[in-house]
């Protein structure tokens, strides 16, 4: 974990912030640089006196922005001290957007905020090193979750990924994880820091690889995939109701225990499914109880929809 003794200054704590966020899916950081101002002010043109450091833009799945402001300062309270003119321009901002005044020893809060997303606008300033820093379960935002499945997806059915690495992934027990490719994968994108998560990623990777070569397909929504089993227009479910109604109401060991036989069965009909949305539904298990209900329905709406639309195709 990167530490405050990992930058000489305030530039290299503001370029790290902002590689950061480049890596979780923040577009755009929007940076002035002194130099900058100088050549404002020398060309007549008004920069407003304490516009903060960052301007941060994440925008999700369904087309929704959230945007941050940060002013960045150093370890020193005293030397490093907020001006009064930034202190009022960063209070506007605090009434509509989510602002902060960030410090090298913050760093845990801000891989957590710019990972899982930031507090609600609450009308004043964030500074959070006088706030206890403690890990908590927190899920990453959709288009977070999506382009890590399709990274894990693209790199485990690669012809370049090694056949004894997705034997150990296969071989591997979700609830006590041990693969060295398992942690390679999760080291590789980011996913260590977030203990809470490792045994949902564990369950993700191990069917990603039990399911490879035929495990993704992004048209193929889970429900639709339960019911077909491999025989696109059927009439009667390869996966039961039974075991569909179990699946969605199951949790902890029960829910290892049933997604893995699900990944078998869907192995042995060379039947895909779209990964992101049984990955939302894994993850989302105990942790955020509105995306797990959606997700739930969503799985759910998709396999009664099937069988709906398969049963009118029969008839007509």
């Amino acid at each position: 974990m990167m530490t405050q003794q990992d930058f000489r200054n305030e530039w290299d704590f503001n370029r790290a912030v902002q590689d950061l966020a480049e890596q979780h899916g923040w577009k755009e950081p929007f940076h002035i640089p002194w130099v900058a101002y100088e050549a404002a002010t020398q060309r007549g043109i008004p920069i407003p006196a304490g516009f903060p450091d960052l301007i941060l833009r994440y925008q999700n799945v369904e087309g929704r922005s959230t945007v941050i402001a940060a002013e960045l300062k150093t370890n020193d309270d005293e030397i490093s001290r907020v001006q009064p003119a930034q202190k009022e321009f960063l209070l506007d901002l605090a009434q509509h957007i989510p602002t902060f005044v960030l410090r090298p020893r913050d760093w845990e809060y801000i891989e957590r905020i710019l990972m899982n997303g930031p507090p609600e606008a609450t009308g004043s300033i964030i500074e959070p090193s006088p706030l206890p820093v403690r890990k908590t379960e927190w899920l990453p935002p959709q288009q977070t979750i999506h382009a890590i499945v399709y990274q894990l997806v693209s790199e485990i059915d690669s012809s370049a990924f090694s056949r004894g690495d997705l034997a150990e992934l296969r071989r591997m027990n979700p609830e006590e994880p041990d693969s060295t490719a398992f942690y390679q994968l999760m080291g590789a994108r980011g996913l260590l820091r977030n203990e809470a998560l490792e045994t949902k990623w564990a369950m993700i990777i191990h069917g990603i690889a039990l399911m490879t070569p035929a495990a993704h397909h992004s048209g193929t929504p889970v429900g639709e995939a339960l019911f077909e089993g491999g025989t696109p227009g059927r009439t009667s479910a390869f996966y039961s109701t039974l075991r569909l109604n179990r699946l969605l109401k199951s949790e902890g060991s029960v829910l290892v225990t049933l997604t893995k036989q699900l990944f078998l069965m869907m192995k042995a009909t060379g039947q895909p499914f779209d990964w992101r949305e049984m990955a939302t539904f894994i993850l989302s298990e105990g942790i955020d109880h509105e995306t797990a209900e959606e997700s739930r329905r969503s799985i759910a709406r998709s396999y009664y929809g099937t069988e709906y639309r398969n049963s009118r195709s029969s008839t007509s």
